[in-house]
Formats: structure tokens, sequence, C-alpha cells
């Protein structure tokens, strides 16, 4: 099992941070806004209310209840709170899910670039990372001519995991594409879907659609959100799976010896978020995602041999930086010339000189790539991408 690479470089960033070092931080992956007023104002009258014990292991029932209406009424998905989860965030939801459903020896499809955590959580399953390769040029979305021929070559699969918005490429699979991934699927009825859809409000030009919305999907389906995301709550460590309810109970059994339930205070500030934050909200934050995103993206893609899909989701751009490998850095008095071997290289040299945070590709199972997060003001994204434009072109050789 490795270390989270978004961890280990935020921990270097901060280090730094401890000498004095001023840090052009792009790597950490939770938004830059604060979460709703009404979200805080819930947080201390929980407080002072006494909701302060612990809740059943599954989760309050009001917050149950208010996640099932919220998914009926905007994914068309009709969970009843009995089969909803609430966990520490929706990290712990898809392990528990993964032990839900994965055996010891089994095979788990996880689609390259993953969120670092995927592969791992299946190993700690006892099970075997099956990595699955996407492609730039079709937006990083699975085909289902390859899923088909995957599923094919390991009879051992049990399930697999899907990040819709993608960390860390901001793909969004269109219905379309999720229909004929479904179609596959149909022909192999013990293939489990653990559905990641925790960035599914943060989507632009694509509109979300639930994988548990496509046909005869929802029985095998386990869907994952939260509201770390959507709602700036990363510290609230409130998450959610909705799944069948066979699994909902061994999700809940499991959580029961792990954690037990989630922060009293954290789930009334979710009742909150879902249920008295006013639309507009969402949406505004929306239109300001969505000028970073462009921004970020002219920014990127101007940087000589740097290609960059454009992300319709989420918050991060994933952009092919291979060009520049082989190359060696430009000495000077403070550092050696080294030679850039892969993505790692990078980020640690450019980090080194130009004091920008980036997160290398090897850790996303995408080795040509960096991720960068511009969930971060205008001033820090633009100030972050000219360094890492200035040390691609003038200092390395």
């Amino acid at each position: 099992m490795s270390v989270s690479k978004t961890i280990a470089m935020h921990s270097q960033t901060k280090a730094l941070e401890k000498q004095g070092v001023t840090v052009y931080s792009l790597c950490v992956g939770e938004p830059d806004y604060d979460p709703p007023d009404e979200a805080i104002k819930a947080t201390g009258e929980a407080a002072i209310n006494g909701y302060t014990k612990y809740t059943s292991v599954n989760g309050d029932a009001s917050l149950r209840e208010a996640i099932a209406a919220d998914l009926l009424q905007r994914k068309q998905t009709g969970y009843t709170p009995e089969q909803i989860v609430v966990s520490n965030g929706a990290k712990q939801a898809v392990f528990q899910g993964l032990l839900a459903v994965v055996k010891p020896g089994d095979e788990v499809i996880v689609p390259a670039p993953y969120w670092p955590s995927y592969p791992d959580m299946v190993k700690m399953c006892y099970a075997e990372p099956v990595i699955l390769p996407t492609s730039a040029d079709k937006g990083y979305n699975i085909q289902a001519e390859t899923l088909r021929e995957m599923l094919e070559k390991h009879p051992k699969v049990s399930a697999i995991i899907l990040c819709n918005p993608s960390n860390p490429t901001g793909g969004v699979a269109d219905e379309d594409t999720q229909l004929e991934m479904a179609k596959v699927l149909m022909d192999y009825p013990k293939v489990m879907v653990i559905s990641d859809e925790i960035y599914e409000r943060l989507t632009y030009e694509v509109p979300h659609v639930s994988f548990a919305a496509m046909p005869d999907m929802m029985d095998r389906t386990i869907c994952i959100n939260g509201f770390s995301k959507s709602h700036s709550m990363t510290g609230y460590r409130v998450g959610y799976c909705a799944a069948p309810l066979y699994i909902a109970k061994a999700c809940s059994k499991i959580q029961s010896q792990m954690t037990s339930c989630a922060s009293s205070v954290g789930q009334q500030a979710a009742l909150a978020a879902l249920t008295k934050v006013p639309p507009e909200w969402i949406r505004d934050r929306l239109v300001e995602l969505q000028a970073k995103r462009d921004l970020a993206y002219k920014l990127v893609t101007d940087i000589p041999n740097c290609t960059c899909p454009r992300p319709d989701g989420a918050f991060y751009l994933l952009p092919d930086v291979s060009a520049y490998f082989g190359k060696k850095t430009v000495a000077s008095k403070d550092f050696p010339s080294v030679t850039i071997k892969d993505s790692d290289d990078l980020c640690l040299e450019l980090l080194k000189r130009e004091q920008v945070a980036l997160v290398a590709g090897e850790g996303f199972g995408a080795e040509k790539t960096i991720r960068i997060s511009y969930a971060a003001s205008e001033e820090l994204i633009t100030e972050s991408i000219m360094r890492l434009k200035r040390f691609l072109v003038e200092g390395l050789k």
C-alpha cells in the first residue's frame, strides 16, 4: 500500500510554508469557498441544542430521509432511508462498499486515470485491482468495447469502481456513454458497480446522470456521495452511500465495527446544506468554478507542447507534460542540473525552483501527466500556471 501522492505533496508544501516560504499550491482537492451560511449556522445550533451524542450507526433518520428525497428529485433514483448509510466522508463509504461486495482473491476494475485511494482500497480487501486504461482523446471515458474485453479476460472481476465526474481528469461520462457501459454489464450480472459521484453537482456543459438511473443498474450499484465538494464541507467528514438494502445493511454492520456513526454535529450541518441552502448558492459556485476552469485551461494550453482535454466537471485539469521528460533543469547557484525523468521529478523540481505545488500523475495511473486543481483564486491560478510555464520553457533545456 502506498502513501497518497496528494497528501505527500501537501505535507511537503506545509513544511516549506513553516520555513517561511511562499508556496503556490494547486494540489489539494477541496473548494476554496466557504460552506454555505446555513450549514455554518446549523453547526453551532446543533452543539447548543444538544445534538452531541451518538446517532444511529447508519445516520440520523432525518438526514437519511432528506438524502433519499434529494436523490429522487434530482437523480430519479428511488431509495428508501433504510438504503442510505451516512459515513465519515465519502472515502469511508467507498471502502465499506468494497468490503461489502468484494471477497479475497476477487478482481476489481479500476479505470485509469484514477483517484489514488481506489487501488489500495481494493488491496486492503485482499483483492486485486485490474487497471482499465482510458485515453485523453476520448475524454478519458470508458469505451464499451474495452470494458467488455477486460471482463472477458478477467472472469474473477466482482466489481468496477466508477468516478463520475472524475478525479483527476474532470471528465464527465454522459448518459449515452453510461448506457453503453450498462449494456455491457448486463452480460455480467455478478459484477457490482461502485459509482463515486461526489462531484456530481459540479458539472458545466455536460449534465450528470447517476449510474443507478441506468436501466436495470439500480439493484447492483452502490452510489457514493457527500457534502465535501458540493458544499465545501471537507472537514465535516459527512458522506454516504445509497445501495440495495442488503448491501446498505452490510455497510452499516461494517461501519458499526469501524467508526460507529458520523459526527452528529456534522450530520445536522449536512441536513441544513441539503434542505435550507437555496439552489442559487450552488449555481453561483458553478459560475465561479467554470470561469476558473476556463482561465486555467487557457493558461495550460498556451504552454508549448502541453496538451489537455477540457474538463466538463469537478475542478481539475490533467495536462500531458511528457514532452518535457528527458530534459535537464538549468543549473543555478542554489540547485544543480538534474534530468527530469518523469512527472514526480518534474513536480519536485517545480516546487524547489518555482515554489509551485502540483501533484504528479504517476499516483493517478497517468504517468505522463500532472494534476492541477483550479479550486483556488484566479490570482493563485494565474501565478501558479505562469510559473509552471516559465519552469518548462525557460528552466529546462
